[in-house]
């Protein structure tokens, strides 16, 4: 299994056997109201966004990782964090989950650091972006210190999302970058 780290982190590439860990985080509190519109996830809608993030990792040689914190006791699962290909673009989408606890400490930007640059360096792709909920204001002033613009509204998947994104030039020309 890839694994790497971060200061606070351990990332994992995902593997089938996280299915019992992605339908906790998905039917967590804070991950039912930010992203699926407090709509509990069953066994197999998680199956669905596993075998989906599955096939990432498989076509780019990235994707997304789950996400364990450093602590004391051993690592603690704390969400995923990860990229996609955008539609038919040459742009990235970036997402990140985490449970209730984790939220608010920095640690989502930690992981979408890391992801964003093994991403970029393992590809061409030429920017990030990702949609936001306009009730998730969260996760907007998150994405906004990680350095993602706010573009405008647009329709996804149905319905209106605040779209942001940052290019490959504007996230490697940030100081907290390696």
């Amino acid at each position: 299994m890839i694994t790497c780290q971060t200061k606070r982190l351990i990332l994992a590439r995902m593997r089938p056997e996280h299915e019992t860990e992605l339908f906790k985080l998905h039917n967590d509190p804070a991950v039912q109201e930010g992203i699926f519109k407090d709509v509990p996830q069953t066994t197999e809608d998680v199956r669905v966004w596993l075998d989906w993030y599955l096939a990432g990792w498989s076509k780019n040689g990235f994707g997304a990782w789950m996400l364990y914190e450093k602590t004391s006791n051993g690592p603690i699962f704390v969400g995923r964090c990860g990229l996609c290909d955008y539609e038919e673009t040459n742009n990235l989408q970036q997402a990140t989950a985490l449970v209730e606890q984790a939220v608010g400490r920095g640690l989502g930007a930690e992981a979408s650091r890391f992801a964003v640059t093994h991403a970029f360096q393992n590809s061409t792709k030429e920017s990030v972006v990702a949609f936001i909920q306009h009730r998730n204001a969260r996760a907007a002033r998150g994405a906004e210190k990680f350095g993602l613009r706010y573009i405008d509204d647009r329709w996804y998947k149905r319905k209106f999302w605040k779209y942001y994104e940052m290019t490959r030039e504007e996230y490697f020309s940030q100081s907290l970058n390696p």
